[in-house]
Parts: structure tokens; C-alpha cells; sequence
């Protein structure tokens, strides 16, 4: 059994490497435009503004602004204006209550990385036409209600990572527009009440880095194995009994299984040959012997994790897991 020091790295390297708005720009975050300093990093959230400051054109060196959560703000003035920052790379405009995106935000030409979230009656099919002559990186369309993605979305060609938290995307056609981004390479599909996986989910074969924890999944679709770029699943909290079977066929490189309600390790990893180059099982119901068994099946993982497994007698059904197809 491999430390958990290493796990821990690891995790944070793929976390570090994948999300694109954990990224530090020059020093501290600053709450006010102060005129006698160029600031990087500028936060003005929740201030109840009317108004933008009047001498943020002075910040020509400005890189992430965010202005969540100040419904008073002219969206379209507003955008005419930070607009015209020439080094704004990252816009943070949840909370907002947005019907529409103003098309001003189109002459935002240094863009890459862009939040909406928590602005469920915002018109996306409008926005992402708008939002399609940028060169966006990044989206976070977290907290949105959105049960299916719409078809414009594939039109954002350079997205390499897209957040899509706390919605309820089960439908296969969002999967269909999901492989029209030809670089998306991150994908959060987390807290979506997911109960299972539709087929399409193989069509996205440069995804690399996949989150899917916090459903209710109890298995994963063999077309998963046509993912060719997939090397780190996150599968926490979910509702698997058994290692999935699929992680054996197609192989991974690294798969969290943490907080799950695995009593066994499953045939397919006992009886054939495959490829896990690392997995973690914490937090499930593994007993002394399986663990034992366990340990030896992923000798040979660079890491292997079954820590403060729980007792099969406190073991009680997933949430929705009956409506598992």
C-alpha cells in the first residue's frame, strides 16, 4: 500500500493543472481601485455598485476582475467599459440575475476565462453566439439549472475546461454538443444527479481530466473506453458497490473512488489482466480480508489507497440509487 502523502500530491497537481482559475496572478487580490497602484487582481463582489469606479481605466495592467453578486450595475455599460482593459483575461459575473449577455463583451478581445454562475435565466443559447468570438479557455456554468447544454454551446472551438457543477445535464444530446469542442480537455460534470452515464459520453475522446463526483452512478458505460485521452476520473461520493469494470477495460491512470459503497473489489480485476496506474478507495466498506486482497490485485499501482474503511453493518442505500438504469 502506497503513501497517502503521495496521493495527496498528485491530487493537487491534476486539480492545480486542470482548473485554469486556480491560477495566482501577481500578488494579492485588491477590494478597491487604489489610483496610485496598477492592480493584477481586482475584486469588487458584492459591494452593491451602481457603478463602476471611475478610475478603473487607469488599470491597463489588470488581469481577473469580479463582479458578482452587484444587481445594481449597468451589464451593458459595465462591458463597454472593462472592455476596453486591454490585458482582462479572466471575468467573474456570477450572481448577477442576467437575462442576456451584451454583445459589448465581444470587444473584451483579451478574454480566455469567463464565469456565469448562478444566473439560471440567462438566455445561453444567445450567449455562448456572443461569447463564440472569443478565445474563451475556460467557462463556469456552475449552478445554472440547466438540464440539457444548447447546441451553440460547440461553437466555443478553443475551450479547454468547462465547469458545469450543480445542474441536471442526463440528456445525450449535451454529450453530442460536448464533442463538437475539439480541445476541451477538463470537464466538471459534478453534483448533477446523475444516475447513470449515456453512451455519448464515449464521443468525448480529448477529454482528459473528468469529474464526476457527488451523483449517484452505480456503473459506468463501455463506451468510455473510446475516451482515448482520459487519465484521471473523479467518481467520490457516488454509488458504486464494486470497482467499476469499465476502469479495467479501457485503463486509467488515476481513479478516485472515495466515498463509495464498495464491499468488493469485483471478478474482473481478480481474473484478467488491466491497467490502474493509481486508485483510492477511502471511505468505503471494504472489509479486513478484501482489503488485504485489494492491496495485493494493485500491487503494482504507483498509488493504492483503502484507508478508514467503514463497517458493512452501518451500510445503508444510496440516495437514488433505484433509479439507476
Amino acid at each position: 500500500m502506497k503513501c497517502l502523502p503521495y496521493i495527496l500530491t498528485l491530487a493537487f497537481v491534476l486539480c492545480l493543472s486542470a482548473c485554469e482559475t486556480s491560477r495566482t496572478y501577481y500578488g494579492e487580490t485588491a477590494n478597491d481601485v487604489n489610483k496610485e497602484q496598477q492592480h493584477y487582481r481586482l475584486d469588487l463582489s458584492n459591494k452593491r455598485l451602481v457603478k463602476l469606479p471611475d478610475n478603473i481605466l487607469q488599470q491597463t495592467e489588470l488581469r481577473t476582475l469580479n463582479l458578482s453578486g452587484n444587481l445594481g450595475l449597468d451589464i451593458t455599460k459595465t462591458l463597454s467599459t472593462i472592455c476596453q482593459l486591454p490585458n482582462l483575461h479572466i471575468l467573474i459575473l456570477n450572481d448577477l440575475q442576467l437575462n442576456t449577455l451584451p454583445e459589448a463583451i465581444k470587444d473584451c478581445h483579451a478574454l480566455t476565462q469567463i464565469s456565469l454562475v448562478n444566473n439560471p435565466n440567462l438566455s445561453f443559447n444567445e450567449a455562448f453566439t456572443v461569447l463564440s468570438s472569443l478565445n474563451l479557455e475556460f467557462v463556469d456554468l456552475s449552478n445554472n439549472q440547466l438540464s440539457e447544454i444548447p447546441k451553440t454551446l460547440g461553437n466555443l472551438k478553443t475551450l479547454r475546461d468547462l465547469r458545469l457543477s450543480n445542474n441536471h445535464i442526463h440528456q445525450a444530446n449535451s454529450y453530442q454538443t460536448l464533442a463538437k469542442l475539439p480541445r476541451l480537455f477538463s470537464l466538471w460534470l459534478d453534483n448533477n444527479e446523475l444516475t447513470k452515464l449515456p453512451k455519448e459520453i464515449g464521443l468525448l475522446n480529448t477529454v482528459g481530466y473528468l469529474y464526476l463526483d457527488d451523483n449517484y452512478l452505480t456503473k459506468l458505460p463501455p463506451s468510455m473506453r473510446f475516451m482515448r485521452r482520459l487519465s484521471a476520473i473523479w467518481l467520490g461520493h457516488n454509488c458504486f458497490d464494486q470497482v467499476p469494470v469499465t476502469l479495467a477495460d479501457r485503463g486509467i491512470l488515476m481513479a478516485f473512488l472515495n466515498n463509495n459503497k464498495i464491499t468488493d473489489i469485483g471478478e474482473r480485476f481478480r481474473t484478467g489482466h488491466f491497467f490502474v496506474k493509481g486508485i483510492v478507495l477511502d471511505y468505503n466498506y471494504l472489509d479486513n480480508d478484501q482489503r488485504k486482497e485489494s492491496a495485493k490485485i494493485f500491487n503494482n499501482t504507483f498509488i493504492y489507497s483503502d484507508d478508514n474503511q467503514y463497517q458493512k453493518s452501518t451500510l445503508k442505500p444510496c440516495a437514488n440509487a433505484k433509479l439507476s438504469g
